[in-house]
């Protein structure tokens, strides 16, 4: 059986916290792995805004469910399930994703966990190191054949790992790795993965 390991954010719906950033008009929350490519000086500057700005976990909550996945996002992974199993590789959280994975058709999600205290994101849990390099490792372990498609420098670890790989990415990014099939439309990749 095919697998394909797809990242959420920016290949299948918005960037979670850019989302939230403008919603509470916070411009730090505008950077992703694109601009800061290390994970965790990316999630440090998350959380020291969100703790400057006192946003609350509960208000974060109701607004997360008012994002939706792109458009023909959903459509696209259900046109491969007969094909591929799907699972969402992911460096979001759970307790932020959940509702976008609602909407997507409630396929696997393997991320990380927040931390919340006292109504108040406080810290966060990563799943292990380079998880998107172990899961792929893993599944391919067990003889799946993994395909992955991404957007973003965090999704190469698993796209190097992986039997095909696809991305929609900026132009510096497949510029900077012309070997990686890129797409610009969930059609021509429904059809190359289905061909």
């Amino acid at each position: 059986m095919k697998i394909l390991c797809t990242d959420l954010e920016g290949t299948l719906a918005p960037e979670i916290w850019q989302e939230i950033g403008r919603n509470y008009n916070i411009p730090e929350l505008s950077a992703t792995t694109r601009e800061i490519p290390d994970f965790e000086d990316l999630m440090n500057m998350r959380l020291e805004a969100l703790q400057n700005n006192a946003i609350r976990y509960s208000d974060l909550k109701d607004f997360l469910k008012t994002i939706d996945p792109y458009q023909g996002a959903k459509e696209f992974l259900n046109s491969l399930k007969d094909k591929y199993q799907i699972v969402i590789v992911s460096d979001t959280f759970y307790e932020l994703a959940l509702p976008l994975i609602e909407k997507l058709g409630d396929y696997p999600i393997l991320c990380h966990h927040l931390n919340i205290k006292d109504d108040y994101i406080e810290s966060y849990s990563k799943r292990q190191n380079d998880p998107k390099r172990n899961v792929v490792k893993g599944f391919k372990s067990m003889n799946y054949e993994c395909f992955c498609m991404g957007d973003s420098y965090n999704d190469i670890q698993m796209i190097d790992e992986s039997n095909g790989a696809f991305i929609f990415a900026p132009e510096e990014i497949k510029s900077s790795r012309p070997d990686i099939l890129s797409f610009e439309s969930y059609n021509d990749l429904r059809n190359y993965l289905l061909k």
